[in-house]
């Protein structure tokens, strides 16, 4: 770098090097940029199909949902992708009001997407988080020591009744 600033410095040229974007950088502008859609208005446009483009099979496919929380000193959000059987993704982003931790965060996004899936019929979800600590209270390989954290973690175990799902930590 000191190479390139004294070889340019020459010309009167100075070298600004580009910083990186750090992926809270975005995760904030998804939270921030991301508007309200109503899922009713959704689904009220989807029952005024044609009947034939609205038959549903009667097995129970795999849907995928993604969730992931963050949390910073300005606030904290989530974000999650739920896919259909046929590979159409449904995207959201929250921004929540409220002050959390990072680990209540993420049990929060995973509680959302849970919502979204049972508000959309779903039957079998694979879910994917990179919450360790979340991942492993929902498989019972973790006690939730922490009051909220025990709150937030039975909320989701009952929403997760109403699926076939797995779950799954990524990095």
């Amino acid at each position: 770098m000191i190479k390139w600033a004294i070889a340019l410095g020459e010309f009167d040229i100075s070298y600004q090097p580009k910083l990186t974007e750090k992926g809270q950088a975005v995760t904030d502008f998804i939270t921030k940029f991301t508007y309200h859609i109503d899922i009713a208005l959704i689904l009220k446009a989807l029952a005024s199909l044609p009947s034939e483009a609205r038959k549903v099979e009667p097995t129970f496919l795999v849907w995928t949902l993604y969730v992931d929380g963050s949390f910073n000193q300005s606030g904290c959000g989530a974000g999650l992708v739920l896919t259909t059987q046929n590979k159409v993704a449904m995207k959201y982003a929250f921004y929540f009001k409220f002050k959390a931790s990072n680990n209540e965060v993420e049990c929060e996004a995973l509680r959302a997407g849970l919502r979204l899936a049972i508000h959309l019929g779903v039957k079998q979800l694979d879910i994917f988080s990179n919450s360790q600590l979340v991942v492993n209270q929902v498989t019972n390989n973790f006690d939730a020591k922490d009051n909220f954290m025990a709150v937030y973690l039975t909320q989701a175990q009952l929403l997760l009744k109403h699926f076939h799902y797995q779950i799954t930590q990524v990095p």
